[in-house]
């Protein structure tokens, strides 16, 4: 098999930030950043993280206050109103965006609005990521809708996904999970790819559950997959940031 054209390690990183409300009840964006600044800071990787329950409002701009000093780019996709701004989700990537799509995954009335977000990034000329990014419902019900529509043409098996697709998210699908047997037919989910069966990052009282995930498709190479939780991360928000280490080539 021929060498790869251009080849490129990524740091990847899935959190859902709880709008900065940590575990603690306070609300302390500083905490996010220290944690999303401290992964981004690795030399010779490329960074890209995927949020979600982040809000952009006048009163306070979490995209780009996490952007800002990191030497990031943002792409942001509002899933609802949060008083006189949006609340959402985002991709922060030091690679150039070329383009940004948002796919509405809502189901039915009275539940709460779910999106895809897609976000291609530029490595070099010549070498693209296909970025998605997500957050599921609550209801089985609502995430089988969910997975059937990602897993369509006009999403995650879209016919211009011409290079490598990383998808990561909140899928919230435990403990009846609905989502992921059909996501692996098509993805690697990175964690089980990494060596790992169980590694919760959400907590109800008592219970842990694995509620976020990083997939990647087949040719992508996982190097590391893992759940932070140190004293920082298990405080910062109520999810904990989960992490992957990929090299990426392109023919």
């Amino acid at each position: 098999m021929d060498s790869p054209r251009i080849s490129r390690r990524l740091k990847l990183l899935t959190y859902n930030i709880h709008s900065g409300v940590g575990r603690d009840g306070l609300c302390d964006l500083s905490r996010i950043q220290r944690v999303v600044r401290e992964e981004q800071g690795h030399e010779g990787q490329t960074f890209i993280a995927a949020l979600q329950e982040i809000e952009q409002t006048p009163l306070g701009d979490q995209v780009n206050e996490l952007a800002t000093g990191g030497s990031a780019t943002a792409s942001f996709c509002a899933t609802r109103a949060s008083g006189e701004g949006s609340f959402g989700m985002a991709v922060l990537s030091s690679l150039q965006v070329l383009r940004t799509e948002y796919y509405d995954l809502s189901y039915g009335v009275g539940r709460e609005p779910r999106y895809c977000q897609r976000t291609d990034l530029e490595v070099e000329p010549g070498a693209v990521l296909h970025v998605f990014n997500c957050h599921l419902g609550l209801a089985a019900r609502e995430r089988r809708f969910q997975r059937d529509r990602m897993l369509s043409d006009a999403i995650l098996l879209a016919r211009d996904l011409h290079h490598p697709v990383i998808l990561m998210g909140d899928f919230n699908d435990s403990p009846v999970s609905v989502v992921h047997s059909s996501l692996r037919r098509h993805f690697r989910d990175a964690f089980r790819a990494a060596g790992h069966l169980w590694g919760p990052t959400f907590r109800v009282g008592p219970i842990p559950l694995r509620l976020d995930y990083i997939y990647v498709s087949s040719g992508i190479r996982v190097l590391s997959c893992f759940v932070r939780k140190d004293a920082l991360a298990r405080v910062a928000s109520d999810h904990l940031p989960l992490l992957a280490t990929v090299e990426v080539g392109w023919p």
